[in-house]
């Protein structure tokens, strides 16, 4: 089963995804879209160093990445192939590059999954956005309204879960008891 760890920015998707695996242990794989993205591009440079050109990157965040969209769902589907394990994915599926090209295709396929929208008060996200030092903050806040509302208007049937001044055992505990009355 997949069970994807959605949300804007800021709103504790990696805490919870990294969390989550934990408590499935050895039953549960974490596919991490920042890190299969900063590997694409990683990728793209060498390759664009090798032949002495400009690297085609396709696009700047990984959900408008056409390149790495298809990647990144070719690696879904190959991992989750083996049933006997959850697999996590942890990426915001807030432009519609990512909805169409990634998201829309693995449920058309027939992929069991479990979409989780983590949410909270815009308030809490905009401090919480303040306090990381390791992601470009402006973006972040610039872009805050639309993906709140994207995710509001395009996934209606997703499962949303408040993180406001929650604790991360708290939410996964949560998610946990969600994903096994869906197994059931």
């Amino acid at each position: 089963m997949i069970i994807w760890i959605d949300g804007a920015y800021g709103v504790g998707k990696t805490a919870i995804a990294k969390k989550l695996k934990e408590k499935l242990g050895s039953a549960a794989e974490l596919l991490e879209s920042d890190y299969y993205n900063q590997e694409m591009m990683k990728k793209i440079i060498e390759e664009a160093n090798a032949s002495r050109t400009v690297p085609l990157i396709g696009g700047v965040l990984p959900q408008n990445n056409i390149r790495f969209l298809r990647e990144f769902k070719k690696l879904i589907e190959e991992k989750s192939q083996d049933t006997n394990k959850h697999w996590i994915v942890d990426m915001a599926l807030t432009r519609m590059e990512c909805k169409e090209n990634l998201f829309d295709c693995l449920q058309k396929d027939g992929k069991s999954m479990i979409h989780f929208i983590l949410i909270a008060d815009k308030a809490i996200i905009k401090e919480r956005i303040k306090k990381d030092k390791n992601r470009t903050q402006e973006v972040a806040l610039d872009w805050l309204d639309y993906n709140i509302s994207f995710l509001k208007e395009n996934y209606p049937d997703a499962v949303r879960i408040k993180t406001d001044n929650r604790d991360v055992d708290d939410i996964v505990n949560e998610a946990i008891e969600i994903i096994k009355s869906k197994e059931n």
